[in-house]
């Protein structure tokens, strides 16, 4: 009786342990056969897209929500695009990652600094480091062995080691180790700059104008010296072209009115080392004489830092699609902001950078497609630039403003429309496909001074009248005096004793309460309205490791306003809060509930909405890894 029994149960663990083990080959049949694509679009903004699907503008994404799914993907306080992207890749909210504006403060030198990567000078030039920390899910899927590829995400320069490619996006900084810079030169001597813009004065002699280029810094004899090259510009059309452009022995020929080709020049740094850059130049007259010239951009053929991985890929890509823009926001704006480029100038830029974006997608997707187990993850950003200086709604002037949508805004919709629809045909059963975007968009009416509003109301104290003039990095400020300071575009901090080199408060809880209570009653005395609809402590909505590293106050704006440009460097403007005249119209860094991202999937999501920091616990769901993250996985 003993036997049998024993006997019997011998049976069941058997068949119970061959159960098992045919459901875990069937899992890992399933991980092996597993495919994810995900598609980032930076700023497609949530009404925006429904009101054109429901008006049929937008078929293909129909068609995609009808036999999937649509949500909406609320975003993360502050919505900027630094911080948003790294919330998607990490799953973890900014007090674990330690992205929080895209503008960081030094609490001991009081100055502001970049948060998409930190240089550093060493003995073989100057090398990057991130800021980011927590794991990226690229790091985890390549650790399980699946090929992973990720194209122009943002804020991953330097770039990762991970088990395919990666070409590094937003924060890929130009030869000079900036984010952006154009040059503009012009023979009209009347001719004004604008705030911050480099304009070399030229002379015509001879039909000839003889001038240079302004490339990297180097030290030469114990100085700082910029290093320069020579450039001609021969004014002699003719039959086929209005001037020639001359720089390291190679002639192109320029036409008003149109982008020149890609155009490479070298500069010498030091004895051993040469920097090589690419650029385009764009010839607006030849009387008086004025070229627009792109920022000097990483040659991705012979890269000066490595802006993929591997390194040798940015000049693979190179070579297979031809030359392209390698700074991380290469779209000209400030060109078109400050008038130099016009509507036309500017569209046809960001028509080529798109176009050359969407080569590279084909390429990665049709390696992508051959493989039966991937991941493969890319952005497009032009469609936030794009919405930043073409965004017509306003909300402050109509009680209900509509969605008069630009031409520019409804074509490049309707492009990735036609891009999807062509992408659809090509998706087997076993991929899973993510459409997501970081944010949406709104208007940006009115600009708030947030360090003119602290001097008003006691905060700070500054050894001089506020003027309106330039006066960036707190340089008129009493630190003996000043209990805040706000820096960034969202961000305020308390000048607290044994935190930053000059802090005075010994209650930072009570000066925060302070200044969120009067915050959240400022109104705009020229529409009566609240500025503010929340102000944030960093506690409310931070956890982790870096919270320390946080603002004291996170600024949730009412649509229409938005932090002041001068702010963001430590100065201030001419009055607490001004219009915007700039051509910057539409922006996303108010409180995250009014500019909602989107998500569309191929598989069915049972829910209304969903967070940013679903997305990396969804794709490491499909893969059956596990990590502990502050999202959920959407498809459990």
């Amino acid at each position: 009786m003993a036997k049998n029994k024993i006997g019997a149960w011998l049976l069941i663990i058997i068949v119970i342990g061959a159960a098992y083990l045919t459901f875990d080959t069937f899992r890992g049949k399933e991980k092996m056969d597993q495919k994810v694509l995900i598609i980032g679009i930076d700023g497609m903004d949530h009404k925006v897209t429904k009101s054109l699907m429901a008006a049929g503008k937008l078929p293909n994404f129909q068609i995609l929500a009808d036999k999937g799914s649509f949500l909406r993907l609320d975003t993360v306080t502050p919505p900027e695009s630094p911080v948003a992207w790294v919330s998607i890749s990490t799953g973890l909210n900014p007090g674990k990652h330690n992205i929080f504006d895209f503008i960081r403060r030094d609490p001991q030198r009081m100055i502001p600094e970049l948060s998409l990567a930190k240089p550093k000078e060493g003995l073989g030039g100057t090398s990057y480091e991130s800021y980011v920390k927590g794991t990226p899910f690229w790091k985890l899927t390549s650790d399980a062995g699946i090929d992973t590829t990720i194209i122009r995400w943002p804020v991953t320069f330097p770039p990762e080691k991970v088990s395919g490619k990666m070409f590094s996006g937003l924060g890929v900084p130009d030869i000079k180790g900036f984010l952006s810079g154009y040059s503009f030169y012009t023979s009209d001597k009347t001719f004004e700059a604008a705030d911050k813009e480099k304009v070399i004065s030229v002379s015509v002699e001879d039909s000839q104008v003889n001038t240079f280029l302004t490339g990297p810094r180097t030290i030469k004899n114990g100085e700082i010296i910029d290093v320069t090259t020579p450039l001609v510009i021969s004014l002699t059309p003719s039959r086929d072209h209005d001037a020639v452009f001359a720089v390291d022995g190679q002639t192109y020929q320029l036409n008003k009115g149109e982008w020149s080709p890609w155009i490479r020049a070298t500069f010498k740094v030091s004895l051993l080392k040469k920097i090589t850059a690419t650029f385009k130049v764009y010839l607006i007259d030849t009387e008086p004489f004025q070229m627009y010239m792109t920022t000097l951009q990483i040659d991705p053929e012979n890269p000066v830092l490595d802006i993929s991985y591997p390194g040798s890929y940015s000049s693979e890509l190179a070579k297979e699609i031809g030359p392209y823009y390698t700074l991380g926001m290469p779209e000209e704006t400030d060109g078109y902001v400050n008038g130099r480029l016009d509507r036309k100038a500017f569209l046809e830029q960001t028509r080529e950078i798109e176009e050359e974006r969407t080569k590279m997608f084909w390429k990665e997707f049709n390696l992508f497609k051959t493989k039966k187990q991937s991941l493969l993850a890319f952005v497009f950003d032009t469609s936030d630039r794009l919405q930043h200086v073409f965004w017509n709604e306003k909300v402050l002037e109509d009680d209900r403003p509509g969605l008069a949508i630009d031409k520019a805004l409804l074509d490049y919709y309707q492009e990735k429309d036609a891009f999807l629809g062509k992408l659809l045909g090509q998706l087997d059963e076993n991929t899973r496909l993510f459409i997501i975007s970081d944010h949406g968009i709104t208007s940006f009416e009115r600009a708030v001074s947030i360090n003119n509003w602290l001097v008003e109301n006691g905060f700070m104290t500054v050894n001089k009248e506020l003027d309106g003039k330039e006066d960036p990095l707190f340089q008129t400020v009493d630190w003996t005096k000043t209990k805040a300071y706000s820096l960034g575009f969202t961000s305020i901090y308390v000048n607290a004793e044994g935190r930053e080199s000059k802090g005075i408060v010994k209650d930072r809880e009570a000066t925060v309460t302070e200044m969120i209570d009067g915050l959240e009653e400022l109104k705009d005395p020229k529409t009566g309205k609240k500025v503010i609809y929340k102000a944030y402590r960093k506690e409310e909505l931070y956890s982790g490791g870096y919270l320390d590293n946080a603002p004291d106050i996170i600024i949730g704006f009412n649509p229409g306003y938005r932090m002041s440009w001068q702010t963001a460097v430590g100065g201030f403007g001419p009055e607490t809060i001004i219009d915007n005249e700039k051509k910057w119209s539409g922006d996303h860094l108010v409180d995250p509930s009014f500019v909602p991202g989107v998500l569309f999937s191929n598989m069915k999501i049972n829910q209304e909405k969903a967070s940013l920091l679903d997305i990396a616990p969804t794709i490491l769901g499909s893969f059956n890894i596990k990590q502990k993250l502050d999202g959920e996985d959407l498809l459990q």
